[in-house]
């Protein structure tokens, strides 16, 4: 039996085969597959690190935009992979090159960012407090852990360190 996470690991790996035919059509070479990682959080969708051949995707975003997802922002990420590899590391992101292969190759939008609703991945669920009347200073978890190590955010209004609300 497949669950819905089995099912969606498979359509990433169609659409990403599905975009380096593309390429590889496009191109005349053959490319190496990244690894693929669904361990980016926050409102960033995706993730392409060239240098290590890797993509990281953010689960909750591809849960709740999966057709969006799996067709523009995968190829905006693989775009990236290829443009590397054709082209060489002096590029810009979201350059000429890049361009060219989500319009050309894989005839989609050179968008550069997204627009799905990042309320659910974008938790900060840490409650942090200032001399302000009734105002709540939301951290994430790095803030919040950072905050515990040592270091000192301050309220951009009144200027005083933040104090974790106790709950």
């Amino acid at each position: 039996m497949h669950t819905t996470s089995d099912l969606l690991d498979q359509a990433i790996q169609l659409r990403i085969a599905e975009l380096y035919c593309l390429a590889e059509r496009h191109f005349v070479k053959r490319f190496k597959r990244p690894a693929i990682l669904l361990n980016l959080r926050g409102e960033t969708a995706g993730q392409a690190w060239p240098e290590r051949n890797q993509l990281r995707l953010n689960r909750v975003l591809l849960e709740e935009n999966q057709q969006h997802f799996l067709k523009h922002t995968l190829g905006h990420e693989v775009a990236h992979l290829i443009a590397d590899q054709v082209f060489g590391r002096k590029i810009r992101p979201h350059g000429r090159e890049w361009t060219f292969i989500m319009e050309q190759v894989f005839n989609l939008p050179a968008k550069r960012t997204h627009s799905y609703d990042t309320s659910q991945a974008a938790k900060r669920p840490f409650a942090y407090i200032c001399k302000c009347p009734d105002k709540v200073i939301h951290l994430s978890a790095i803030r919040h852990n950072r905050a515990l190590r040592g270091t000192v955010y301050q309220c951009a209004s009144c200027k005083e360190p933040l104090k974790l609300k106790s709950q």
